[in-house]
């Protein structure tokens, strides 16, 4: 099958050609699957995406979209989902920040629960072996808990990470049959990750949440701000009140 990690950037000259190595590294060591790698760049100003196009003779599954414009990581991740869906034939698609906030050893991990018969496999900080970083202030801890437990208790949902920024999605029947379009997701920005996992649960994709540490930005300063509170709770709200009837839940 098919497979393709997408990794938004923005601004991240520093430190991207080093992540897409490591990444390529450890998907080298997946050999049951082929394996792609899709930047999605909100026209960064330092130029990202000219360091990513200087590794493409390097690395010859590496693609780049170059947005117009910054709009949001929603955004950013839609416009990934679509191209891979469309033009890589993925099977499935990994969500997989490009700040080095992720491991790139976790991928193989969300494969093999894939190759497991899971269609939706959620690296989760917060189950037990997860875990956040201790460095961080009171108020980011706040920040990165606050999406999830609204949307857990409100919604109703069997996860503990709704708002985890690492993801398994499969496409045939799951992720192609998400709201991939700007004018339908019911954000933009970090709280797209609460809609779509509603919508995976509603369409009974069977869901799994893996530990793993989250680790410290190594360039630049956290993109989250107080602003992503009010977003997530307006798209559970939505959500809420567009069908009052819980997702069927099927979990292991």
């Amino acid at each position: 099958m098919k497979i393709t990690v997408i990794i938004p950037t923005y601004n991240e000259k520093g430190t991207i050609g080093k992540l897409l190595g490591a990444v390529e590294k450890q998907i080298k060591e997946i050999q049951n699957h082929e394996m792609d790698i899709l930047v999605v760049d909100g026209a960064s100003p330092d130029r990202t995406a000219d360091i990513v196009k200087a590794e493409f003779a390097i690395y010859p599954n590496l693609n780049l979209i170059v947005e117009k414009e910054k709009r949001g990581i929603g955004a950013a991740y839609i416009a990934g989902m679509k191209y891979a869906i469309e033009k890589l034939r993925a099977d499935a698609v990994i969500e997989f920040d490009g700040d080095w906030q992720h491991d790139p050893k976790d991928i193989k991990r969300l494969v093999a629960e894939f190759d497991n018969g899971y269609d939706y496999v959620i690296g989760s900080r917060y189950i037990s072996g997860g875990s956040i970083p201790k460095e961080w202030a009171l108020w980011r801890k706040f920040l990165s808990r606050f999406g999830g437990l609204t949307a857990k208790i409100i919604l109703g949902l069997p996860i503990e990470d709704s708002t985890s920024g690492l993801k398994l999605s499969r496409v045939k029947g799951f992720a192609e049959n998400l709201p991939l379009d700007e004018n339908k997701v019911l954000s933009k920005y970090y709280a797209y990750k609460i809609h779509f996992l509603y919508e995976m649960i509603k369409m009974g994709a069977k869901t799994k949440e893996i530990p793993i540490k989250f680790l410290e930005r190594r360039n630049g300063s956290s993109k989250s701000t107080f602003r992503d509170i009010f977003d997530s709770l307006r798209v559970v709200l939505a959500l809420k009140f567009r069908n009052n009837k819980s997702p069927q839940h099927k979990l292991s």
